[in-house]
């Protein structure tokens, strides 16, 4: 039975309902201005997918980008898989250079991105045909359509919330603070936030994180803003840290010095004080002196009084109390 029609009277969603629900095995081939992806099913489950758009295996990209695989070795393995009529990625897992567990999620990561590009098509046309299931050129996976159906349209909805608050490619995220079994529980952080949330070293921009998480870039994205709003983590254009923490340094060195400063010149007047001002209590003679020759004007005083007949004792008496 071949179904066939345009996508403005039947949108993919509801393409993909009806073959899950008739459990169908066949192909659906999906065809709009943008490109001509081919989708397997097998009794309603998603079992492969190609698209025009792959010059090469779309998972080896993910892979060479994230750092999971090296070029050499990827070319190397292009080379002999013609030879030993093996896959790449079966010479690179044998050879102990790419684990499955990586290719697995290299798979699962160039799906959702191509069935939520899928999902958004509003113009083009559809062809199913359940006769000559192919799907040995295909990215074999196995998904319910169901749930990449509830998944799609989850992030389709959530999307404009998120979008405003994502921070530019290029900036620097920073932890705040490590997280606890308390804060994973009070801000609900998946085992994918968590996993964004150690790929942090402050070095690496969002981008590079993005590449390397083996992660849908949403998912990501959106680990990233329930990171930053739970107060986790913050983002800096790149390279501001650094000028940022060696500003916070210099100015700290220069309150330091400014404050030394001040101790080093009293130090100086005190010394240049002792040295050239010759206080007296530097010079005890000359300070007996002085001392000596005040007492005998005292007393010089006092004997001047004597002789004119005037007692001490009636100087302090009050003349006005008469």
């Amino acid at each position: 039975m071949a179904l066939l029609g345009t996508l403005k009277g039947f949108g993919v969603t509801d393409i993909f309902q009806l073959i899950s629900q008739q459990m169908k095995t066949g192909s659906l081939v999906l065809t709009s201005p943008k490109a001509k992806v081919t989708i397997a099913f097998q009794d309603g489950v998603i079992e492969g997918i190609n698209s025009d758009h792959w010059e090469m295996d779309p998972r080896a990209e993910i892979l060479l980008q994230g750092g999971y695989i090296q070029e050499k070795d990827f070319k190397t393995a292009i080379e002999n898989q013609k030879k030993n009529a093996s896959s790449w990625f079966e010479i690179l897992i044998s050879q102990g250079q790419l684990k499955q567990l990586f290719l697995d999620k290299a798979t699962e990561v160039i799906i959702k991105k191509i069935l939520l590009e899928v999902f958004q098509w509003r113009e083009g046309s559809y062809r199913f045909e359940d006769w000559d299931l192919e799907t040995e050129n295909m990215l074999p996976c196995y998904i319910q359509t169901e749930s990449i159906i509830l998944n799609t349209l989850r992030i389709i909805d959530e999307w404009p919330v998120i979008k405003p608050k994502i921070p530019p490619a290029d900036y620097c995220p920073v932890t705040i603070m490590p997280i606890t079994d308390d804060l994973r529980k009070k801000f609900e952080l998946s085992e994918e936030d968590i996993r964004i949330f150690d790929l942090i070293d402050e070095r690496k921009t969002i981008e590079m994180i993005v590449r390397e998480s083996l992660e849908t870039p949403f998912d990501v994205l959106s680990g990233f803003v329930k990171l930053i709003d739970a107060g986790l983590v913050e983002v800096f254009p790149k390279g501001s840290k650094e000028k940022r923490d060696l500003s916070i340094a210099k100015n700290v060195f220069i309150f330091k010095l400014k404050i030394a400063s001040v101790f080093v010149v009293l130090g100086l007047c005190i010394l240049a004080l002792i040295a050239f001002g010759q206080p007296r209590i530097s010079h005890p003679k000359a300070l007996y002196a002085t001392i000596q020759s005040q007492l005998e004007n005292q007393k010089e005083v006092a004997d001047s009084f004597t002789r004119r007949g005037i007692k001490l004792s009636e100087l302090n008496r009050d003349r006005y109390a008469r």
